[in-house]
């Protein structure tokens, strides 16, 4: 592959294979054209929504840090979350312990014990306390305050009208929402370089006095998934030290119990406003539900008493669904209406089935308050997040909103770009559609300093902790679409984290260096019986590198990547163990595949890790030649004596010696595909691989699947020339591969941003082709007359 191809800018269209059989005798030619008109092709896919949602946020961000907004434009009827790659806690230790006191576990492997990080049964409350910190954590929120006519505070069902537009050329988010017929606009960005949320907002009602802006923080919360971040329901909340200057409110937090500050915020705005601080008096009247009905149109239920009995430090926190009332066998869609009354005032509030229903404890006592004068009519604002010092800077919102509008054409300016609008296949637009919203998605919430967790800076999952092996999902994609900067600020965990996988490796007796599996920044792993034995994490720095050196072919490269595929290398040749009685290295067991539903303590040989292993060494071989080196003769020994790829009845199975293969274990991911699809398929043949692929496509659960495993069936679907199939896995009607109108995928909790990136990734991989691909535009899209392909400057996958 020649650096040169990396920057060719190429339009693709692609027509019956009869009328391009004369390009395919050579290399691809260059194709002069018109460039793609990105503006057009970007903003044909803005997002627009009109109902509230309580459940998905939109959001503004820069990669490092993002704000997800409800229908009004901030955080006023749904608690979304505000994070950043900088904003962890611990919870305190249990009492009397110290890290120290954990001990890794020795599990036998080949005759020998090997330490993992598995449970201490010694110390299961310490053990449970690193599974679960540090955790990530919710900022803050800010929205809107609304008061009606009647002096009472307006609920989510009061606004009318509404009607939010997210300009993806400017990153701006408008809203404009009615309340009692008076018009509300709010306009939304997150700075590009800053960890700041900006909003300006105009309505009669800042100058009627009816509508203010509130700044709240939740207390602490370790649990491992969470939709909203924090305790928004605990009495103990966290301390907020507050220095209040002209236009301007510095607040620095610490959680209950710690001994530092946890970040700092400052808010900033223009002209007239008084910042209101929370009124802590005990004067504050119960939460009492008077009626709470469940059903719809006729039939309704009584549900009151299981309402009331949700209640929690005068707050309320429910789903509307049938767990309220028992099995309610109705099948429309259903509606929790509650009345109750606050502080002696009586209110009515009602949300869909399916949807959380909040009541808040009144915001006033807990909430700080931005109220503009009276003679206002705009109230436009900042707030910045900071991890130590709040930031001395004013930065307004009309210069952050030009910052947005600078930042957001340059990102769609650079890079790859993909315009199918030219097709006959009417699911052209979806698929555009979703690559855009996409590379919105992951510059919003996957660019920044740490590899991101799986639903990205939406909410949490597994704490918000990252997973090795998933870097892979998260940000390949960048290099075929030439961000490198993106792909690099994922990687750089790796040099972060080099001596703690050296020391790993060490401990366990192996040479070079092993990589965890799942950690926070610290990079302590989380102590887990499948998270211990995994292992296909482990070639991933190499590839890389590999993607780095093809856009990069310098020495300079070579020298920085030099020691991680070194040492990466180094523990893959010496993990695997030489069998004297098969006369082959073989992986495992114990070990925790790709699918994760096999019994690790038996699981060896899979066919996925198996390749990737070659692959990995192989291409540490390559580098050391690139660097003027020789050749490892213990690298080449494993390479040339690995197990082959386990084969039953002609095909590929997941892993040696399995049994009842497709009727038991086709579920979960298709692991085995990925060896000639997502890999270059070292160890594969072909057509062993076809039919196999076949299998799968009849046989698999695909109910019960994770979201990449679609771009990586198309790959393999692509790698063997069946391009139609590629494109039908990347629009797979499973319920485990759909983007919603922001973008946010599905495929795992969700969302679920794996997704997106493999969807990247493929799709790149579809249009500009792989080392090996057959020499014609656009190899893995289909030849039939349906597809016109346009691309800029992607590059070809390995």
């Amino acid at each position: 592959m020649k650096s040169l191809l990396f920057a060719l800018s190429t339009l693709v269209t692609i027509t019956p294979a009869i009328a391009v059989q004369n390009t395919m005798t050579k290399a691809a030619p260059i194709v002069k054209n018109t460039p793609i008109d990105r503006h057009a092709l970007v903003t044909r896919h803005n997002v627009v929504l009109t109902k509230f949602d309580g459940e998905r946020p939109l959001q503004v961000g820069n990669g490092e840090f993002a704000f997800g907004m409800d229908i009004t434009g901030l955080q006023s009827f749904a608690p979304f979350n505000t994070m950043s790659q900088w904003g962890w806690h611990e919870s305190p230790l249990p009492a009397g312990k110290k890290v120290e006191d954990y001990q890794m576990q020795p599990v036998l492997m080949h005759g020998r014990e090997v330490l993992m990080p598995m449970p201490d049964p010694k110390q299961p409350e310490l053990s449970n306390w690193m599974r679960s910190n540090p955790h990530r954590i919710n900022l803050g929120r800010v929205g809107l305050a609304l008061t009606k006519s009647d002096g009472t505070p307006a609920t989510q069902s009061d606004i009318k009208d509404t009607r939010q537009d997210l300009d993806l050329w400017s990153g701006l988010v408008t809203s404009h929402f009615t309340l009692e017929g008076q018009p509300v606009t709010v306009i939304t960005a997150c700075h590009p370089s800053q960890d700041t949320v900006a909003a300006r907002i105009e309505s009669p009602l800042v100058k009627a006095g009816r509508l203010a802006v509130f700044l709240d923080f939740p207390g602490d919360d370790d649990h491992e998934f969470n939709n909203f971040v924090g305790n928004w329901e605990t009495t103990d909340e966290p301390e907020i030290r507050l220095a209040a200057q002209k236009q301007r409110a510095e607040f620095a937090h610490r959680y209950k119990g710690d001994t530092k500050d946890t970040y700092h915020v400052a808010l900033s705005w223009q002209g007239k406003a008084a910042l209101l601080t929370p009124q802590q008096t005990d004067k504050n009247l119960p939460l009492i539900i008077e009626k709470a009905e469940y059903g719809a149109n006729e039939k309704w239920l009584d549900v009151t008493q299981q309402v009331s009995r949700a209640v929690r430090n005068n707050r309320l926190s429910i789903r509307s669904s049938n767990d309220i009332a028992g099995d309610l066998n109705y099948p429309v869609v259903k509606t929790l209406k509650v009345t109750y009354t606050l502080n002696g005032q009586k209110y009515h509030t009602e949300t869909v089935e399916g949807q959380m229903l909040k009541i808040p404890n009144d915001g006033k006592r807990e909430r700080f308050t931005l109220q503009p004068a009276k003679d206002e009519t705009t109230l436009s604002f900042t707030c910045a997040f900071a991890p130590k010092a709040a930031p001395k800077q004013r930065t307004t919102s009309e210069a952050t909103f030009a910052a947005s509008r600078k930042h957001w054409p340059a990102f769609w300016n650079s890079g790859g770009a993909i315009d199918l609008s030219g097709s006959k296949d009417p699911r052209w637009k979806e698929l555009e559609r979703r690559i855009v919203l996409s590379q919105y998605l992951m510059e919003t919430n996957e660019a920044g300093s740490l590899p991101p967790q799986e639903s990205g800076l939406v909410n949490n999952g597994w704490y918000g902790r990252f997973h090795f092996e998933m870097i892979w999902w998260h940000a390949a994609h960048w290099a075929l679409w030439n961000r490198f900067p993106q792909m690099q600020s994922n990687v750089n965990v790796y040099w972060k984290m080099f001596d703690q996988a050296l020391e790993l490796a060490k401990v366990q007796g192996y040479k070079g260096a092993r990589w965890p599996k799942c950690t926070g920044p610290d990079g302590r792993e989380w102590p887990f019986f499948n998270h211990a034995v995994m292992i296909w994490q482990q070639p991933n720095p190499i590839f890389f590198a590999e993607l780095d050196y093809h856009a990069h072919p310098t020495k300079a490269t070579l020298e920085k990547w030099r020691p991680i595929v070194e040492n990466t290398a180094d523990f893959l040749a010496s993990y695997a163990f030489y069998d004297e009685n098969k006369k082959e290295y073989v992986l495992g067991p114990p070990l925790n595949l790709v699918s994760e539903n096999t019994d690790w303590k038996t699981t060896q040989n899979p066919t996925f890790e198996l390749s990737y292993w070659r692959t990995g060494l192989q291409q540490a071989q390559q580098w050391r030649q690139r660097l003027g080196q020789p050749r490892r003769a213990d690298w080449d020994k494993v390479i040339e004596g690995l197990a082959p790829l386990p084969i039953q009845d002609g095909l590929y199975v997941t892993h040696e010696g399995i049994k009842d293969m497709w009727t038991k274990w086709t579920y979960e991911h298709p692991g085995l595909i990925g060896a000639y699809g997502m890999l270059p398929g070292d160890g594969v043949d072909k057509e062993t691989m076809r039919r196999t692929l076949d299998k799968v496509c009849t046989d698999w659960n695909f109910e019960r699947v994770w979201g990449w495993d679609f771009p990586m069936l198309a790959m393999t679907a692509a790698r063997l020339g069946e391009t139609d199939r590629a494109i039908d896995m990347l629009m797979h009607p499973s319920p485990n591969f759909q983007f919603d109108e922001r973008g946010l995928a599905t495929g795992g909790p969700f969302p679920y941003f794996p997704s997106n990136g493999g969807l990247l990734y493929a799709v790149a991989f579809l249009a500009a082709g792989w080392e090996g691909a057959p020499q014609k535009h656009a190899p893995g899209f289909p030849d039939n007359g349906q597809w016109s392909v346009r691309y800029e400057n992607l590059s070809p996958a390995l």
